[in-house]
């Protein structure tokens, strides 16, 4: 155990009692109604409960019933007096589980520390005003916050990682047990006070919440069985696209050997055919292989892209797709925007929108990419004169296999993913016979 460690077991528990001892005296003896002192064994026997059979109230969460009658003890017990009982009982609930002494005393010192302001600013008065039950309210807020704060010290410092990150990351895990705790400790001290019959009421809703969180906890397992079927699916579409490679390279060449040796027309004609099959096929392996990498959580090879040079590549690259369909490939350069991007994914998202763009242009059209810069952002849009998108199938279209009348439906499912995975967004303006525009937005 390290020195910061080993020192703060032991100044957090004197702190606490400190505080604890500062309050007493600052407070005085404030004389409380007869029935509260019962909440002394209550508290204790409710943290020994809450230990012995835990309930939590939140998925993967550190915040178990046990502070709920902690804090009722703190909001009606003389000042002193409640933060005692409630580190006693957190204390006792430690060695009831045969926890180590030090996560025990450190617990016990982090209860005295959370509850002694708030002891200090007074019990539930007898008669309380609408200001006092607010009073009330700030009270179970000031307990919540110090608790979190002094409970995840410990964790910054057997990891070594910074104090703001992890009370962060805590705080988005347990903040609605939390709440929900805070709330109904603070509703049960209330009621207390005017009808001690009824306090125990908002203890009903715990039930319900604890339920939900089964089912909660119920679909995360189910997701988390998806997540596994997804992953073997990426794996299997980029073993098969890397395992048919091979062999459909070595078609390809045979094919143009084969054409070349070939001197009859419907022979020549056969092997044409079978070589665009084959570089349809290898386009199709290449796009499931992109898709594949595109959902897996490795991390963008982020570098500093010139979003112009790189629709100029993609226009060099697809020059002669489109003089070979007879389509006039143009582009426009309004701004020289530079980002921080994945320059291989984004070039295949772009490439991707050309493709698709030639594909449905028919001879004699005209396809722009025109870079430019958006309300947001950058932006990339790549326009078509093709006979444009029916209005049904605009909010499915990019949905992977989604299949058109030209394609496998992949395109565009790898284009969104890869554009979502920047922080962007992508859009298509479309009207029947009129052609298609494609606009990706990313962040500036």
């Amino acid at each position: 155990m390290s020195r910061p460690l080993r020192a703060l077991i032991v100044a957090v528990p004197a702190t606490g009692v400190i505080l604890t001892a500062a309050a007493a005296a600052a407070g005085g003896f404030t004389p409380v109604q007869p029935w509260r002192w019962l909440l002394i064994p209550v508290c204790l026997g409710g943290v020994l409960i809450a230990e012995k059979f835990p309930v939590k109230i939140g998925l993967e969460q550190e915040v178990t019933l046990g502070a709920l009658p902690c804090l009722v003890a703190v909001l009606l017990l003389p000042a002193g007096v409640g933060p005692a009982t409630a580190g006693l009982s957190v204390l006792a609930g430690g060695w009831l589980m045969r926890r180590p002494w030090r996560d025990a005393v450190y617990n016990a010192g982090n209860m005295l520390v959370s509850s002694a302001p708030v002891a200090l600013i007074g019990p539930v008065p007898p008669d309380p005003e609408a200001e006092l039950d607010f009073m009330a309210t700030v009270q179970g807020a000031l307990f919540i916050l110090l608790n979190l704060g002094v409970g995840v010290v410990p964790v910054a410092l057997r990891t070594g990682r910074s104090y703001w990150s992890v009370l962060k990351q805590t705080a988005g895990m347990i903040w609605p047990a939390s709440v929900a705790l805070g709330a109904c400790a603070v509703s049960m001290a209330m009621l207390a006070v005017d009808s001690p019959a009824a306090a125990p009421l908002p203890l009903i809703v715990l039930p319900l919440i604890y339920r939900m969180n089964l089912a909660i906890e119920a679909h995360a397992k189910s997701n988390e069985q998806l997540a596994g079927v997804l992953a073997a699916q990426r794996r299997f579409l980029t073993d098969v696209s890397h395992q048919v490679a091979t062999p459909l390279a070595t078609i390809m060449t045979n094919l143009t050997m084969l054409s070349r040796a070939t001197r009859g027309e419907s022979a020549q004609e056969a092997v044409a055919d079978s070589v665009a099959e084959a570089e349809r096929m290898k386009r199709m392996l290449g796009r499931l292989r992109a898709l594949a990498h595109s959902d897996e959580d490795v991390p963008l090879r982020r570098e500093l892209v010139d979003l112009a040079e790189l629709t100029a590549d993609v226009v060099r690259a697809y020059a002669a797709q489109a003089g070979t369909s007879g389509v006039a490939l143009v582009t426009e350069v309004n701004a020289h925007p530079r980002i921080r991007a994945d320059k291989d994914l984004l070039r295949e998202a772009v490439a991707n929108l050309v493709d698709n763009a030639l594909r449905h242009s028919p001879r004699g059209g005209r396809v722009r990419l025109r870079v430019d810069r958006g309300s947001s952002g950058p932006t990339i849009t790549v326009t078509d004169s093709g006979p444009g998108i029916d209005e049904d199938r605009l909010s499915h279209l990019f949905e992977r296999f989604q299949r058109s009348e030209s394609g496998s439906g992949l395109g565009l499912a790898i284009v969104r993913r890869v554009v979502e995975r920047h922080g962007g967004t992508i859009q298509v303006q479309s009207q029947r016979g009129e052609g298609s525009a494609f606009t990706i937005e990313l962040p500036g």
